[in-house]
């Protein structure tokens, strides 16, 4: 709109204007400082489950993913977990080994048929399996597009296990625990372990722009839409 509004005369000098908010909009989302209030307006304080008491009883382990990675050339592909994903995984992991539930599942579908040959789901169980969580202990929930479908999927394999714990990443984590509870359930929140800014937030490279908080930014805005909805 703003490039466009450059060619008509009466409109370019709020063309102009319009061009130049946007772009210190861009380069105040990719402050570490701004990154960090953005992403505290989106979570309350859930803290790490670093006991078994911290579990409160629960007897499952729910990995939610939150992407994958594909490359690939002349019919030749790797597909490898986001690094959301990968702290999800590695966080289900290490639960398993404190609280030894009698399952674990994992969510997720396939993001895109024509680029991943396989689902979230089936990712996030072949790298628990690596991580030692054993293979009859898996369960996955492959059919799931977003939060909201795998809440309504997850229901089901959640019936003799009144309260679980829930794995996702921190700024999802609201949405995803309102969600489940909507659906009943009764997840108890276990944020993986995964910042982008913390490094940068105890220097002044908080005030440095950088990719990492330009993603985090954009993650914050999307569960603002996401809750808005």
């Amino acid at each position: 709109v703003g490039v466009a509004g450059l060619y008509v005369r009466r409109l370019e000098r709020w063309a102009r204007r319009w061009l130049t908010v946007l772009c210190l909009f861009y380069l105040a989302l990719g402050i570490p400082v701004v990154s960090q209030l953005l992403e505290k307006g989106t979570r309350p304080s859930y803290g790490p489950i670093a006991t078994a008491a911290d579990a409160r009883a629960a007897t499952a382990v729910v990995v939610l993913g939150n992407g994958l990675v594909s490359y690939h050339y002349d019919g030749l592909a790797v597909e490898s977990l986001t690094r959301r994903t990968a702290f999800n995984a590695i966080e289900g992991a290490r639960l398993y080994r404190l609280l030894h539930p009698a399952v674990v599942i994992a969510s997720g579908g396939l993001a895109d048929p024509g680029e991943f040959r396989r689902s979230e789901a089936e990712a996030i169980r072949d790298v628990l399996i690596r991580l030692g969580v054993p293979r009859d202990v898996v369960v996955i929930e492959p059919r799931s597009a977003n939060t909201a479908e795998q809440a309504e999927r997850i229901a089901p394999l959640l019936r003799n296990h009144p309260r679980f714990a829930l794995i996702t990443t921190p700024i999802h984590m609201p949405r995803a625990v309102a969600l489940f509870r909507s659906r009943g359930l009764n997840p108890v929140p276990a944020p993986s372990h995964i910042d982008y800014t913390g490094k940068a937030q105890a220097s002044m490279l908080r005030f440095v722009p950088s990719a990492n908080a330009l993603r985090a930014s954009e993650l914050s805005m999307y569960e603002y839409l996401g809750m808005a909805y």
